[in-house]
This record gives structure tokens, sequence and C-alpha cells, in this order.
């Protein structure tokens, strides 16, 4: 191994002949410059990594303190001991670590379905109801006989939840408040009523036993179902990559403009709708890819070819919006600038999609107005089949964002044509000085020899230092017009 090492650099391009050491007088000059830019632009980069970090940590922050954010609807259609049960052990259980249990009477909500609907149109994260006559079918099954029997305690109270609307937070905020109040208003019930119903309680019959010793329980309404397990990455690692997929995209795009000299051969209008057109092919592959995966791994999600469509679509709109936003700064901003800028977009979109925003603290609901809240909104839409509707606010402040980016990219895109043709002209008349300045430099023919050599060696020296001059400022234009891009073209 040593000797393969050994003989890879006797390479003369590799030679310590030909190259010094970092603490040679040679860097003497340069040595401060560049410890000092590589230390400021590494604190640089943590002190953006750690702001973006705690804005996206920031948005968990405390968030079990505000679980009373997460709205219930309640009402109590028994009207008897069961209901009173429920009030009881909601007033024990209140607080900013629980969801708000808000009650209304069956006057407003007349029947379950229209407790359902409410649930359905994303009105309350839940619903929650003790069933008509509770009370009595329990009393009457302590009593034994018949009803006894057939008792159920699972049909005296009744929920309903939609796991697909942010699964992690409905799994341990709603479900598991749910479970906490069925537990609570069974021990209520029992401390409260234990002592008359024990009067009454037929004790050679097992299922008034039965019904004595577990008087209430649940049933459960989900409207979409989500145990399986990549759902947790719906919200999260899923909303970030629409984004650093169009600037890689991004990348090749400039690099390919930039090396066939698009904006200086191809006219405006046409170098644009290339641009345009290839954005639209990428998001649409790219987005179609990205759904394929969610189906891929469905396990036991229950969606349909039109759901697979819809998701299609969305994420075609979500990954279009942030193509032209990228191309928009990045055909302006200055290339250090352009990571920033891509980590800042990331955590700012991720942040808004992480957590519902009513976990969130009152300073980042103004996430509302990005582009991948309002996309994952209309996703969680699309896989409920319609329920917790926000399509009215969702899908104008999408196009909104598409057409105030379609906009912008266009504006600089002209000016990216603009500059480039400008590059190129004064490229051209530098060239032109150049041949004539030669041609001045023919016509001598009163140096001498020894005088003629010393001329073209020092001649050779400046059109060299010209040429390194030119090769930077040449790199330099290309960036200012196309922006960022990838090797090989830049």
């Amino acid at each position: 191994m040593f000797n393969i090492f050994k003989h890879f650099f006797a390479k003369p391009t590799l030679s310590n002949a030909n190259r010094t050491s970092f603490g040679n007088e040679q860097w003497k000059g340069s040595r401060v410059k560049i410890l000092v830019q590589t230390t400021a632009g590494g604190i640089a980069f943590m002190l953006w990594f750690l702001a973006c970090c705690s804005y996206l940590f920031g948005t968990l922050y405390l968030s079990p303190t505000r679980h009373d954010n997460f709205h219930v609807l309640a009402v109590d259609y028994d009207g008897g001991a069961v209901g009173q049960a429920m009030a009881a052990a909601y007033q024990q259980l209140q607080g900013p670590g629980f969801f708000k249990l808000v009650i209304h009477s069956p006057e407003e909500f007349p029947t379950e379905e229209d407790m359902y609907n409410a649930v359905w149109n994303g009105d309350y994260w839940a619903a929650i109801a003790t069933t008509e006559g509770a009370s009595n079918r329990l009393s009457a099954a302590i009593q034994g006989g018949d009803t006894a029997a057939t008792y159920d305690p699972t049909h005296a109270l009744h929920y309903i939840w939609n796991q697909n609307r942010y699964t992690a937070f409905s799994n341990s905020i709603v479900q598991a408040g749910m479970s906490q109040l069925v537990a609570a208003t069974r021990v209520v019930y029992s401390k409260t009523n234990g002592t008359n119903a024990a009067q009454f309680l037929n004790t050679t019959n097992p299922a008034a036993t039965q019904a004595f010793q577990n008087p209430i329980a649940a049933t459960a309404t989900n409207i979409q179902p989500a145990t399986f397990g990549t759902v947790i990455l719906f919200n999260t690692v899923a909303m970030a990559i629409p984004i650093i997929l169009q600037f890689f995209f991004l990348l090749v795009l400039n690099g390919v403009a930039a090396q066939h000299k698009l904006y200086t051969k191809m006219s405006v209008l046409s170098s644009l709708l290339f641009r345009r057109s290839s954005g639209l092919l990428f998001t649409l592959g790219a987005s179609l890819c990205q759904t394929g995966c969610f189906w891929a791994f469905k396990e036991t999600w229950s969606v349909s070819g039109t759901q697979f469509v819809l998701t299609w679509l969305t994420f075609w709109l979500l990954m279009h919006i942030h193509l032209l936003i990228l191309d928009s700064i990045s055909t302006i901003a200055p290339l250090p600038v352009m990571p920033f800028v891509v980590l800042l977009w990331v955590f700012l979109n991720l942040a808004s999609t992480l957590s519902p925003i009513e976990g969130q603290a009152g300073f980042y609901h103004w996430g509302i107005a990005l582009p991948s809240y309002n996309a994952y909104s209309i996703l969680i839409t699309v896989w409920s089949g319609g329920a917790s509707n926000r399509l009215y606010r969702a899908l104008p402040i999408l196009f909104t964002w598409w057409l105030v980016a379609n906009m912008t990219t266009t504006l600089t895109h002209v000016r990216a044509c603009h500059l480039a043709a400008k590059f190129e002209v004064q490229e051209v008349v530098k060239m032109v000085e150049k041949d004539v300045e030669a041609v001045r430099e023919s016509e001598d023919e009163a140096l001498g020899r020894a005088l003629s050599r010393a001329s073209t060696v020092g001649r050779v020296r400046t059109l060299e230092l010209e040429r390194q001059r030119s090769v930077e400022e040449v790199a330099q234009e290309t960036r200012l017009v196309y922006g960022p891009s990838v090797p090989p073209f830049t």
C-alpha cells in the first residue's frame, strides 16, 4: 500500500518540487486571508444552521402546554348520569396539556351525523357524545333481565376523529385524550353512582355484575385510518424533498444553458420557453416519483387511483412553485448566498408542516401562507376523501405563489439574457483591441533581435496574465448570468 502511494505521489503533477507547504514564505501574504475566510465561512454556516434549526425546533417548543388549542366537540344526548360523569371527568382533566372540550346542546347538533360532519369539515379535531338513553340502559342492565344480557358498555359513548390529519398528533393528543376521558368517565360514574347502583344490583345475574363492574366504554369512528409506518414521513421529510429536488435540477439547467450559451444564441422568448417547459416536465416526473414512492410503501393505507392522481397534481404544483422561486433568487443573488437561501427555504417550509398550527406558538402562524403548508392541507383533504377541506384557502394561496413566481422568474430571465449579451459584446471588444495591438507591434521592425526576443518573452507573459484574468472574468460573468450550476458546465 505504501509503495502505491509513493508511486502515485511521484507524478510530476503531485510532486513537492512544484509545490510549497502552507508554512512556506510564499504563502505569507495569503496565509492570514485563507484562514480568516475559511473561519468566517464556517462560522457563518454554523450560525445560519443554528438559526434555522432553532426556528424549526421552536415550532414544537412547549407544544404540550398548547394542547388545549385542539378543540373537540362534545354533546350530551343522554342527559343523565353518564353525561354528568363525562362532564365531571373533563373538569378533572382539563388544562393546557389536554384538548379543549367544546360543549354544545343537542339542539345545536340534533344527531351524531351532524357531529360527524363537523369533524369531517375540519371545524373540530374530534367529537364525543353520550348516546341517547345510555344511563337508562345501564340502570336496567344492573338490575338484570334481558337488558343485562344484551348490554354493551361501548354504546355509552361514541367519539369521531380523523387519524389522517397530522397522524402523530392525532394519535398522541386526540385519540390518547379520548381514551383518558372515557376511562375517567367510567371512574367518576363508579364513584358517584356506585353506591346507589349497588342497591339495585342483581348479584345472581353474571351479566348484571359485568355491567356494574364495566359500566362505560366507547365506540370510535375513524374517518380515515392511518396505521402504516411511513405516514410519519408525510409531513416531515417528504415536504423537504420537493425543494431539494428543484435546487439540484436548477444546477443542471443552468449548466446546460451556460455551456451552450442559450442566453446569447437563442431568442429571449425561446430560451424562456425552453426553461419553462423543462421545469414543467421535470416537476411532472419528480412529483410522479414522489407520489409513486408513497403508494409503493402504503401498506394498509386505503387510497384509490383518483387520490393518486390528485396527490400527483398537488406535488406537481408545489414542486413547480419551488423551482420558480429558487430560479428567481439564483439568477440575481450572489453565488455564495444560495446555500443560505436554500437552507432557509427548506426549514421555513418544513416548520410549517411539521406540526398543526394549533400546536405552535403565535409567532409561527404566519407559516399558513407558505406553499408547503397549503399543499399539505390539500393532501390531507385528498387522502381523507374530502375531509378537513381547506381548498378555499390553500388553492388561492398556491396559485398566487405560482403567478408571482412566474412573473419574477420571467423578469430575472430577461435580465440574464441582457447580461449575457452585454458580457459577450465586451469580450468581443477586448479581443479586437488585442488584435489591433498585436498588429501594431508586428509593424515595428526597427528593434534588434535581442530586443525582439525580450519583447516576445514579455508579450507572452502579458498574454498569459491577460488570459488568466479573462478566464476569471468569464467565469464570474457566467455565474452572474446563469447562477449556480454543476460541473462540467461551469
